[in-house]
């Protein structure tokens, strides 16, 4: 796929696109986040060391996991707003419950079960994991974490794309949209990979200067991927989206 930006010019349309934006975005992200932990914070239930209990809290993580795929579509389609010039609002965030919410949810199923079955096996010996086990048990720990990171990074990269295009092909199902993520990426991946690794001493700064700036941080950050969604569109259009958001 040709015609690519460079992260550079992916990051300088972010920044130029949220210039007047910030507050709107910032307070978008924060309604998010606090909505995650609210929801999070009222369904489990509290740790007694039991492996029921245990099993019990993980199910209903993973189930609140995928529902939150609502708020990821309307994160999504904010921030298409942004880069595509349309209006921004922070009652954008709430669009996911318009635009086909079991398509935003079975998409966010591929996440987060993929995420839960590639940790596995590390949660598991984690578990178990005790001062006494033996080292080989510690080195199955390392490995099972590293393949764990691998697979996770793979299918993120991969179906990356499947939100942002829930909102421009919303006559696909969440199938077709996964299917069409996979074939954006072909060769992609890399530099996607790339564009959020470069983000890193930004985040590192964040963390070190109180957090605050973590705030700006996240919205340019996500912008960014976003500018990236629409320059890969753009590059590999059939012609049925010219502009984004039908």
């Amino acid at each position: 796929m040709t015609n690519l930006k460079t992260a550079a010019e992916l990051k300088a349309i972010a920044k130029e696109r949220s210039l007047d934006k910030y507050g709107i975005l910032i307070l978008a992200n924060i309604i998010i986040f606090v909505l995650q932990m609210a929801i999070s914070s009222i369904v489990t239930i509290s740790d007694s060391g039991s492996l029921v209990i245990f099993t019990i809290n993980e199910i209903i993580i993973l189930i609140v996991q995928i529902l939150l795929g609502i708020l990821v579509s309307g994160k999504a389609y904010l921030y298409m707003n942004l880069i595509y010039s349309q209006t921004v609002s922070t009652s954008d965030i709430f669009f996911g419950l318009k635009q086909h919410p079991n398509k935003a949810v079975m998409i966010q199923s591929l996440f987060v079960l993929a995420d839960f079955l590639a940790s596995l096996p590390a949660s598991i010996i984690l578990f178990i994991l005790t001062p006494d086990s033996p080292f080989s048990l510690r080195i199955a720990l390392f490995v099972a974490v590293a393949i764990g990171i691998v697979v996770n990074i793979y299918v993120s990269l991969t179906y990356s794309q499947a939100f942002y295009l829930l909102h421009d092909y919303p006559d696909r199902s969440a199938k077709e949209l996964l299917a069409y993520s996979k074939s954006l990426m072909q060769g992609n991946r890399l530099k996607l990979f790339y564009l959020h690794i470069s983000f890193i001493p930004l985040i590192i700064f964040g963390c070190l200067t109180f957090f605050i700036p973590l705030l700006w941080i996240s919205v340019y950050r996500y912008a960014t991927l976003t500018a990236f969604y629409q320059n890969l569109i753009a590059a590999g259009n059939t012609g049925k989206v010219e502009n984004g958001l039908n």
